[in-house]
C-alpha cells in the first residue's frame, strides 16, 4: 500500500528543511557543463492533471533542444498515463508503497541511478517540495531549474529558479520554468492522452457488463477529487440530482467514474439518484484503467467533474468539460480545452488552498459554501448547452 500523500508532505515539511541545509554545500560539487545538451531530466512526481498541463512545456523544450532526449521522473502509479502522453523518450519511476525504510532504500538507489545517467540539465516541476529539489541536486547535473519560495528555501539547491506565481495558470508557470515566460498557453498546446482501440474495447466491455443502453447522450460524472484536498468535492446529493434530472428529462446515460477507493462515492451518487430509469446510471469506479477512462471521456457528450486530474485529461481530449471549483481557484487550475467551462461561486474566503501550503484547506465557515453555492440548475444549464451543440440540433427534453 502506498504511503498516503499527507504523510509524505509531513515528512517533507519536517525533514526537508534540515536535510536541505546539510545538503546545501553539495551544490558546489556539480559536474562541469557539457558542450551540447543531450540528456534532460524532467521531475514531476505528483498530480495526473499536472502531468497533462506539463505537456506544453515538454513541447517547448523539444523545440529549443531538438536533439536532446527527455526523461521523466515520476511516481510508479503515473507510468501508464505518462506513457500514453507519448512526449517522453524515457520514464524513471519511484514506488512509494511499503514501509518508510523500504522507501528510503529505494530513494537512495534512485539517486545513484540518476547520478550515473549524467543528465546535462534537470527541470524540477514540483511546486514547492524540498524532496524533488534534493533529488535534482543528487543527480549532480551541471544545471537544475526549479520554483522558488521563501517558505521552503529550496531555490538554493537549484542553479536557476523562478518564483511560482499563484496568479498565473499552472501551465503558464510550467512554461516559465521551461524558459518561455513570454509564450501564451492554450488548448492547442496540450498533448492529449493517446487512446487506442484496446482502450476503447475495454470501455465498451465495461459498459456492456453494466447492462448499459446504447441510446441517449452519454454524460460522465466525476464526484471525486483524488486523495489531496477532498474539500474540492461538490456534494454527492448535487451530483445525484443532476444525474436524476438528466436521465428523466434528457434521456441521458450517466456514467460515474473514480478509482477503486472512490467506488463507494459512486454508489452513493447512484443510490441518491433514486428509482430512475433502470440501467441508465452505471458506476465504473475502479473498473477502468487510465486508458479506459480516457476512452470513456473521449466518447462522452459532456463531462462534469470536480477540480481534479481527470478534468484536465478530458479537457485535453476535446471533450466538453465542466469543472466545479470552490476552495481552489480556476485562475490557476481551470481546464484548458476548446469546449471547457468552469463554475465558481466563491464567498469572500475563497480560494483557501494553494500550492504554497500543500493544498491544505481549513474551512473558516464549517461548510464548503464555495461549492454549495453552485446549484444543480447552474450545472444543468451548461450541460444542456453542450448537449445541444454536440448533437448539432436543439436537444429537446422529455415533457417540454
Amino acid at each position: 500500500m502506498a504511503i498516503p500523500i499527507q504523510r509524505l508532505q509531513r515528512a517533507d515539511r519536517l525533514l526537508g528543511g534540515p536535510v536541505s541545509t546539510l545538503a546545501g554545500p553539495l551544490r558546489h560539487l556539480r559536474r562541469a557543463p557539457s558542450a551540447a545538451l543531450k540528456h534532460i531530466l524532467v521531475v514531476k512526481f505528483w498530480g495526473l492533471g499536472s502531468l497533462q498541463l506539463l505537456t506544453p512545456s515538454i513541447r517547448h523544450l523539444r523545440e529549443r533542444h531538438p536533439t536532446a532526449k527527455v526523461c521523466l521522473l515520476t511516481l510508479s502509479e503515473n507510468r501508464a498515463f505518462a506513457e500514453g502522453l507519448g512526449v517522453f523518450d524515457e520514464l524513471v519511476t519511484l514506488d512509494v508503497a511499503g514501509s518508510w525504510p523500504a522507501l528510503f532504500e529505494r530513494i537512495v538507489r534512485l539517486v545513484a541511478r540518476l547520478r550515473a545517467r549524467r543528465f546535462d540539465r534537470v527541470y524540477d516541476f514540483e511546486f514547492l517540495t524540498r524532496f524533488s529539489a534534493l533529488v535534482s541536486l543528487g543527480t549532480a547535473a551541471p544545471e537544475t531549474y526549479g520554483f522558488s519560495s521563501p517558505s521552503t528555501r529550496r531555490a538554493r539547491l537549484h542553479t536557476h529558479s523562478v518564483p511560482f506565481n499563484r496568479y498565473w495558470h499552472v501551465a503558464k508557470n510550467f512554461l516559465t520554468l521551461a524558459g518561455a515566460s513570454d509564450v501564451a498557453v492554450g488548448p492547442e498546446d496540450l498533448v492529449p492522452f493517446r487512446v487506442t482501440k484496446e482502450h476503447r474495447a475495454e470501455t465498451a466491455a465495461a459498459l456492456f457488463e453494466a447492462g448499459f443502453p446504447d441510446a441517449g447522450p452519454l454524460v460522465v460524472l466525476n464526484p471525486n477529487a483524488g486523495d489531496l484536498s477532498l474539500e474540492r468535492r461538490w456534494p454527492p446529493d448535487r451530483f445525484a440530482e443532476l444525474a436524476r434530472r438528466l436521465v428523466l428529462k434528457d434521456n441521458a446515460r450517466i456514467v460515474v467514474t473514480g478509482s477503486s477507493a472512490e467506488r463507494g462515492r459512486g454508489h452513493e451518487v447512484r443510490a441518491r439518484a433514486g428509482a430512475v430509469a433502470a440501467g441508465r446510471i452505471a458506476n465504473l469506479g475502479g473498473r477502468l484503467s487510465i486508458g479506459g477512462l480516457a476512452a470513456l471521456l473521449e466518447s462522452a457528450e459532456v463531462f462534469v467533474t470536480n477540480d481534479s486530474g481527470p478534468m484536465h485529461v478530458g479537457a485535453a481530449l476535446g471533450t466538453p468539460t465542466i469543472g466545479l471549483f470552490g476552495p481552489e481557484t480556476p485562475q490557476m487550475y481551470g481546464p484548458l480545452g476548446f469546449r471547457t467551462h468552469w463554475l465558481y461561486r466563491p464567498p469572500v474566503c475563497s480560494p483557501c488552498i494553494n500550492v504554497h501550503d500543500n493544498k491544505l484547506a481549513v474551512c473558516s465557515r464549517g461548510r464548503a459554501e464555495c461549492l454549495t453555492n453552485i446549484e444543480v440548475d447552474d450545472v444543468l444549464d451548461v450541460v444542456r448547452v453542450e448537449l445541444t451543440e454536440r448533437v448539432g440540433r436543439p436537444f429537446r427534453t422529455q415533457g417540454s
